[in-house]
């Protein structure tokens, strides 16, 4: 190989255990990380980075956590690809817990392109999605929880989705959850203790104990579970849906609530024809709206597709808003269309309120349908703008009562396995109530601590790894 002398210590078997891929976001940026990670790592850099000067050692002589300045040479031809910083970091104190050397280069498409390809002629492989995330799994570094609030973080929309999804990679929830399953483990022991010595004194009282620890824990366990009502909401977003008649001003509403144009406004009915989506930041809240084709009968085969849609949107929501404006005549008929369509929690927002007959209609409106909750609304002037961002905010504190400090289930497998969990307790609970004989508690008690060390990862098919990871980004 001309030009570049491979290091001494080159073990080109030991390259098979290297991955390597770009971290950054695809496309072109001003910056890029390529990232490696396995054993093999400082060699197969050393392959074609050439340090500036003679103060930079070699990358599997340079100490863990210092940087160097240099080149990166396609030994090939001893072309020129990039200037590049490269970063090493020694096992196992690093992202996955092994030799890991990350490569900052400039963001072009090509330049990436060509460092990753010079890697990959000398055996280095391809990082699969979630691939350094994975070995961060398996070399104890996080366990399954912290690696899916990973992508969580990644993905986050908004502010408290992103405190969640870092609350959770901080091990907070692993820690309630592991908690709990000690006490569980706890339980079974003293169940084992009284099927060895039942003709123990202490057996009654001990029964007795059992069972009140038991209750305490199928409350923690239901208090954990019950969260997932706000955290679905903060993992996925709040859907609010936008509804009503045709030219009522729905989706100048959702321009409003977006901060921009989003949809397009014209005073034409039935301008909107399909569903209109924007994911927004409404109090730190991930917020879905859409905005929906008016609700009429229609023989427009496109209109009435986009009316199916609206109906569908509603069914599915979190929150509607259902947008009534003058003129009055057709409010009888539109009142009895929302109180058929309650099932969903509904706002009516009495819009377009700058207008001379927005006082007539918003008595209307209370008078027909006594006890729903109508907030005026203007589009010129911004009028009731706040007061919708309020109701969004009240209805995710509704859906829970968990404070900025407590932990949030956000993760619709966690939710699974915690049922699960708690399914175990109930059947054990009702199996010592009963008079069932012990073992078989112990049996559930048994599956409830499984179900828990399914959550973390202690307990867990390697079907279900490589299905979690296969979700993940490739370069995380």
């Amino acid at each position: 190989m001309s030009g570049f002398d491979l290091p001494v210590r080159f073990n080109p078997g030991l390259l098979g255990t290297v991955c390597a891929a770009v971290s950054t976001p695809p496309g072109p940026g001003a910056l890029a990380v390529i990232r490696l990670s396995g054993a093999g790592s400082p060699a197969a850099a050393d392959l074609i980075f050439r340090p500036f000067g003679t103060s930079y050692p070699s990358v599997s002589a340079m100490p863990g956590y210092t940087c160097a300045f240099g080149e990166i040479i396609d030994p090939a031809d001893q072309a020129l690809i990039d200037q590049v910083v490269l970063t090493r970091f020694t096992a196992p104190h690093s992202y996955t817990g092994e030799e890991v050397v990350e490569i900052s280069c400039h963001g072009g498409t090509a330049v990436k392109q060509a460092i990753l390809d010079c890697l990959f002629r000398f055996g280095v492989q391809p990082a699969e999605a979630g691939e350094f995330t994975r070995r961060a799994f398996l070399n104890g570094k996080l366990d399954l929880v912290q690696a899916e609030a990973v992508m969580d973080l990644i993905q986050a929309a908004a502010r408290k989705s992103s405190r969640a999804a870092a609350a959770q990679l901080q091990g907070r929830l692993s820690h309630d959850i592991r908690q709990i399953a000690e006490a569980v483990y706890g339980l079974l022991a003293q169940a084992e203790l009284i099927l060895e010595y039942p003709e123990h004194e202490e057996t009654g009282a001990a029964m007795s104990g059992l069972a009140a620890q038991l209750d305490d824990l199928r409350q923690q366990l239901r208090e954990l579970a019950g969260s997932y009502r706000q955290g679905r909401l903060l993992r996925e977003g709040l859907t609010v849906v936008i509804a009503g008649r045709p030219n009522a001003g729905k989706s100048s509403l959702l321009n409003a609530l977006a901060g921009y144009d989003r949809a397009i406004v014209t005073p034409v009915p039935g301008t909107t024809r399909d569903t209109v989506e924007e994911l927004v930041d409404i109090g730190g809240l991930p917020v879905r709206l859409i905005d929906t084709a008016g609700l009429r009968e229609t023989v427009d085969l496109i209109e009435k597709m986009g009316v199916d849609r609206a109906r569908e949107a509603l069914r599915n929501a979190d929150l509607v808003f259902w947008l009534v404006a003058p003129p009055l005549e057709a409010l009888d008929a539109e009142a009895e269309e929302i109180k058929m369509a309650a099932g969903q929690p509904m706002v009516v927002v009495a819009g377009k309120e700058d207008l001379t007959d927005s006082q007539p209609l918003r008595k209307k409106l209370q008078d027909l349908l006594p006890g729903y909750p109508i907030v005026p609304f203007s589009a010129l002037t911004g009028e009731g703008l706040d007061s919708l961002r309020q109701v969004i905010q009240d209805h995710y504190r509704q859906a829970g009562s968990s404070g900025s400090d407590e932990v949030v289930v956000t993760n619709s497998r966690h939710k699974a396995c915690l049922d699960q969990a708690l399914e175990y307790l109930d059947q054990a609970a009702a199996a010592l109530a009963s008079g069932i004989p012990l073992d078989l508690a112990a049996s559930l008690l048994r599956g409830c601590a499984e179900a828990l060390a399914g959550i973390t990862g202690d307990s867990v098919s390697e079907e279900l790894i490589r299905t979690i990871f296969s979700r993940f980004c490739i370069g995380k």
